[in-house]
C-alpha cells in the first residue's frame, strides 16, 4: 500500500548496479584492444555487424533513458509518490540501468570479441538479483497490486513491448 509520507530513495541502487557494469566494461575493451583477451574477430562482415549491433544498442540505450522523462521526470514521480509507467517506462521497467546494460553490451559487441559477450549475461544476472531483492522489494511495499500488475505488463531490464 502506498504511504503518503514515504519515497524510493532519488537515486536508488543505480551506483550499486551501474557502476560495475561500465568499469567491467571498459576494463575488457582496453584487455581485448591489447590483445590480451584473444579472440577478436576479424572477419570483415561479421565485424561490422558486431559493430553497427553495438552502435544500435547504445542508441537504443540513449533513446529509452531520455525517454523515461517523458511527460513528467522520475524524480518527480519519486518525490510525489507517483509509479511511473509512461514513456520509457512503457517498455522496460528501468530505463536508466537499461541504457547501462544496453550501453556496456553495445561497447563490448563494438570491440568485436566473442569472448566478451558473457558479460552482458553476468550484468543481467547481477542487476535482476540486485533489483529483485531491493527496489522491486521497495516498490512492491510501496505500491502494492498496481505496482505488481505493471510488473506483469513490463520486462525487469530487457525492453519490449508492453503485454
Amino acid at each position: 500500500m502506498k504511504k503518503n509520507n514515504e519515497h524510493l530513495p532519488l537515486y536508488g541502487i543505480g551506483p550499486v548496479l551501474c557502476y560495475p557494469m561500465a568499469i567491467l566494461s571498459a576494463i575488457a575493451v582496453f584487455l581485448s584492444s591489447k590483445k590480451l583477451i584473444p579472440c577478436t574477430v576479424d572477419i570483415p562482415f561479421i565485424k561490422a555487424f558486431m559493430q553497427i549491433s553495438g552502435i544500435l544498442l547504445i542508441l537504443e540505450g540513449v533513446i529509452l533513458f531520455f525517454g523515461a522523462d517523458i511527460n513528467s521526470s522520475i524524480q518527480d514521480n519519486i518525490k510525489q509518490n507517483k509509479l511511473k509507467t509512461n514513456g520509457s517506462y512503457k517498455f522496460v521497467r528501468n530505463p536508466c540501468y537499461c541504457l547501462f546494460l544496453l550501453s556496456c553490451t553495445g561497447a563490448l559487441l563494438i570491440a568485436h570479441n566473442p569472448l566478451l559477450l558473457i558479460l552482458p549475461i553476468l550484468f543481467y544476472i547481477w542487476m535482476t538479483v540486485i533489483l529483485k531483492n531491493t527496489e522491486e522489494k521497495w516498490l512492491a511495499e510501496l505500491y502494492g497490486k498496481e505496482y505488481m500488475e505493471y510488473c506483469k505488463r513490463v520486462n525487469r531490464c530487457i525492453p519490449w513491448l508492453p503485454r
